[in-house]
């Protein structure tokens, strides 16, 4: 059906969520830290100390996910720093998006503001809400 990438730091949920998806016949790429997503969607290096990227990805190569879920709370980067460079990006800015997080109402809006098309699950989640939420991201229309 569709390519998903998941940001998610904690092992457990990441591969549940994963889980989850692959049954409901989605591929899923899992990024267990910010640096590495970034490295993946990007055309440039996100710069970090901890991160030295090893590969450049091409401006008009198509991205290797058709929607990203991602996590708030993440390690060495938030959420927000996450959104930053995607919607900042042209190759990412139109990649859809769903924050499946546990983060405070403050932080939600904070994310919906910067993404307003984004769409928000809240931990813990069902299969349906997984499920439905990404097929509702998927229908929507492209920007």
């Amino acid at each position: 059906m569709a390519r998903i990438g998941l940001l998610e730091d904690n092992t457990r949920i990441a591969k549940l969520c994963a889980t989850m998806l692959q049954y409901a016949g989605h591929d899923v790429i899992v990024y267990e830290h910010p640096y590495e997503c970034l490295q993946a969607l990007l055309s440039y290096a996100v710069p970090s100390e901890k991160w030295s990227p090893s590969i450049k990805v091409a401006p008009s190569a198509p991205l290797p996910v058709d929607v990203l879920i991602l996590d708030l709370h993440l390690p060495d980067m938030d959420g927000i720093e996450v959104i930053h460079y995607l919607s900042s990006h042209p190759r990412t800015r139109s990649l859809p998006l769903i924050f499946c997080t546990a983060a405070t109402p403050t932080e939600i809006a904070q994310a919906l503001s910067m993404v307003p098309d984004a769409c928000f699950i809240e931990k813990p989640f069902t299969f349906q809400q997984l499920t439905s939420t990404v097929k509702n991201v998927l229908a929507l229309p492209a920007k």
